[in-house]
């Protein structure tokens, strides 16, 4: 599939899944597991532009905890017409008005980052999403997760159960859970970002995950989405070094990775959808 047809299919695309890191303006939370370099919005200005994106959401990551501040402050800079974001909150101490606050500015879903919590204890996390989805059921919106493929398996039984829409990122953990994963897509509300496929590939060129794409296709074309992860934080959990050192962003091709998954949809239509409608009916634009 050629550079121009990116070009020609791409415009209108969403960015589902990108991060802001503004620690001069919005300190970072002290319990953090590390420390990334600043990534802004006129910096996402620029990835946009380079792969023709004029949509995006914003992720809330791990190292402000459910300081969500920059992720609003991202949200009131791109505008409601561009931009939607997936906050991290504490169920238990958020207020009904502070979350429909949240929504106003354009937040709809929660992310529950198990991956670099390190949470296994599934009887805690099923509690937890319980509770969330009693919070965040009346506005509508959805619940984001991230999830080592251990953990997500141990998790299915509960996102089966959910009372509220899941997202599951990055491929939904991979080949490894590739057919219980699609047997889940029987459920009308589970979603999936096809997004980082270096977290969840270690094939050349991420081959293995050409089939389980296509599964995917087979089970729930029109709940698939897609994300690049900008700006592409290094790996999970905490590193080693000092919390206070400056961890680089990985060094990624998402124009590539982008042209591969094109390649591996094979029907330009399709690949467009999944770029523009299906993002634009999940978040709600």
């Amino acid at each position: 599939m050629s550079a121009a047809f990116l070009s020609e299919n791409i415009y209108g695309a969403c960015d589902s899944h990108v991060h802001l890191f503004m620690p001069d303006i919005f300190s970072y939370s002290s319990d953090r597991r590390y420390t990334p370099a600043s990534a802004t919005v006129i910096d996402l200005a620029a990835h946009n532009e380079m792969l023709g994106v004029t949509h995006n959401v914003l992720v809330q990551p791990s190292c402000y905890g459910t300081d969500n501040r920059a992720l609003l402050h991202g949200l009131t800079v791109l505008g409601a017409e561009r931009a939607r974001g997936v906050a991290v909150i504490n169920v238990d101490h958020v207020t009904d008005e502070e979350l429909r606050a949240l929504h106003l500015k354009g937040v709809r879903g929660i992310r529950l980052n198990l991956s670099v919590s390190g949470q296994g204890d599934i009887a805690r996390i099923r509690a937890e999403m319980e509770r969330a989805a009693e919070r965040i059921g009346p506005l509508g919106w959805h619940m984001q997760i991230f999830a080592s493929p251990t953990q997500l398996a141990l998790l299915l039984p509960v996102i089966r159960d959910s009372k509220v829409p899941v997202v599951l990122d990055h491929f939904a953990g991979g080949a490894a859970l590739a057919d219980q994963i699609s047997a889940l897509l029987h459920r009308s509300d589970i979603w999936i970002k096809l997004s980082a496929p270096g977290r969840v590939s270690a094939a050349s060129g991420y081959a293995d995950l050409s089939g389980v794409v296509k599964r995917f296709i087979s089970a729930a074309p029109d709940r698939l989405i897609w994300a690049s992860d900008w700006p592409h934080t290094g790996g999970h959990g905490r590193r080693s070094g000092s919390i206070c050192d400056i961890e680089p962003f990985a060094a990624v091709d998402d124009r590539q990775d982008l042209h591969r998954l094109a390649c591996w949809i094979d029907n330009d239509d399709l690949f467009r959808r999944i770029l523009t409608t299906n993002a634009y009916a999940l978040y709600d634009f």
